[in-house]
């Protein structure tokens, strides 16, 4: 595909509901040569189309697939892999069948083992740019099922927990960092149960959130990833590995999450659970990115005491506005 060609495509993608002449504005060209283009994209069974006239409307050819497992029988994550996804991506760069099979089996396979559910359904929907997969078990849900293996505050305290990575429920078969590392690798990634989601959306912060759009019993795994990302997962891994070393050494922790709504970061006790389990980490990289504000407390506690404590664990912020390093900076001359 030439890059206008997918220029037109990500443009459609983004803007579903825009018409020919507001792509001819995108482009910066005349209505009846965008019209031209989109018709060829037609042709082509890139993009479909309905409607007439002005209100013509173009939408991504897409291909969608749905399967449904019983784990009664024993199941292999690999085997369904080569069976469901596997076929539907042949062709795509090397990097990108890579990342699928990652994700596709870590997350699978945690269906599988964590859930204790009856049945696993998927669903892959490919479009000429991008893959998404679905994932769904009918088990306990995730969320619910860490906070009582860990006995955790609430939901969203095990949320957070996940953002973390190294967290698992079955430490003896599992390490924990597939949910991490997949978040990572795909340019959207959400896991929603019960009311609750987490999502991992690109280059944007990580987000949890309540909702009743569709209240999954146990749990939906969804992620997708454009067919062009020059992403692999060994740049990903690498990432959080320290030099020389391959083991998951470091992780980024997205402070807003720990900020439930209508809160604000300021006593100790807050601090304390932000810092559990930093311990299995060298490098623990402190993402402010949306956070405007924290308390003297929750500095002191974090930068101060915590690093007093377990000196060997290097703690560096980023993303941190002017008020918020400047009460970080006043914790660490504390030292």
């Amino acid at each position: 595909m030439t890059n206008e060609i997918m220029e037109i495509l990500q443009f459609v993608k983004q803007h579903p509901t825009k018409t020919a002449e507001e792509l001819a504005q995108f482009l910066g060209i005349a209505r009846q040569n965008a019209s031209r283009k989109l018709r060829g994209l037609v042709d082509n069974n890139l993009l479909s189309m309905s409607g007439r006239g002005r209100a013509t409307r173009y939408d991504l050819v897409e291909s969608v697939h749905s399967f449904c497992f019983d784990t009664v029988k024993p199941l292999d994550e690999y085997l369904v892999f080569s069976q469901t996804l596997q076929p539907l991506i042949k062709g795509l760069n090397n990097n990108v069948v890579e990342s699928l099979q990652y994700g596709f089996t870590e997350m699978f396979n945690n269906a599988i083992d964590h859930s204790e559910g009856t049945e696993i359904s998927v669903e892959i929907r490919t479009t000429p740019i991008s893959t998404f997969v679905s994932i769904t078990d009918n088990g306990l849900g995730i969320f619910e099922k860490i906070q009582k293996a860990f006995d955790l505050v609430d939901i969203r305290q095990s949320i957070f927990e996940l953002s973390k990575g190294k967290l698992t429920t079955d430490s003896k078969n599992h390490t924990g960092e597939g949910i991490f590392f997949s978040s990572k690798i795909f340019d959207f990634f959400c896991i929603s149960s019960k009311g609750w989601a987490f999502v991992h959306n690109g280059n944007q912060i990580d987000v949890m959130y309540e909702h009743d759009i569709e209240n999954i019993d146990g749990t939906k795994v969804m992620f997708e990833i454009s067919h062009l990302t020059e992403k692999t997962c060994k740049e990903i891994f690498d990432e959080f590995a320290m030099p020389d070393e391959f083991s998951f050494a470091k992780t980024i922790v997205p402070i807003n999450l720990a900020k439930h709504e209508g809160e604000f970061l300021i006593s100790r006790s807050q601090a304390k659970r932000l810092v559990a389990r930093f311990e299995h980490f060298q490098i623990v990289i402190l993402d402010f990115a949306g956070v405007s504000s924290i308390g003297q407390a929750f500095a002191d506690q974090l930068f101060r005491v915590y690093q007093n404590e377990y000196p060997n664990i290097e703690l560096i912020s980023i993303n941190a506005n002017l008020d918020v390093q400047d009460m970080i900076n006043r914790a660490i001359l504390g030292r």
